[in-house]
């Protein structure tokens, strides 16, 4: 089965400092020996999400753990315990804008967050890991396991 987390999810999973980092081992190990799949949308958004966080007003990430935690994921990526694969972008966005009329109506999502989604379902993704509910409803209405 393909799996696919989200950013935050991705961050609090390489950042042993985050308090969601046990809880996100604990729901990814619930997929061991499942694909975990990673794609542009992870490849673009960790990095810059993560540098962000390093300049918030409150809580700031300091920035010796955001290096650790991207330099992380690229490693994760080269080592292959994240496969990356490509999505396709015309039925990427075609399928985030659906998402979008369907739900964007009801409360608020993020372009990201509907990428994350369309992403998931363009590779067939299995299960979606994330910390947002929102995301999450979606994740299920479309099939996937959270």
């Amino acid at each position: 089965m393909i799996v696919y987390c989200d950013t935050s999810f991705l961050f609090s999973f390489l950042n042993e400092d985050d308090v969601n980092h046990a809880t996100a081992r604990g729901r990814a190990g619930r997929f061991s020996g499942d694909d975990f799949v990673i794609c542009e949308v992870q490849v673009l958004e960790l990095p810059a999400a993560v540098r962000a966080a390093a300049h918030r007003s409150v809580d700031a990430v300091p920035p010796h753990v955001a290096r650790r935690v991207i330099n992380r994921f690229d490693r994760s990526v080269t080592g292959k315990i994240f496969i990356k694969k490509q999505v396709d972008m015309t039925e990427s966005v075609a399928m985030a804008r659906s998402l979008g009329e369907t739900h964007g109506w009801k409360e608020r999502h993020t372009t990201f967050d509907l990428w994350h989604l369309a992403a998931a379902w363009s590779l067939s993704a299995g299960a979606f890991l994330t910390f947002d509910r929102r995301q999450e409803t979606i994740a299920l209405a479309l099939g996937m396991k959270a």
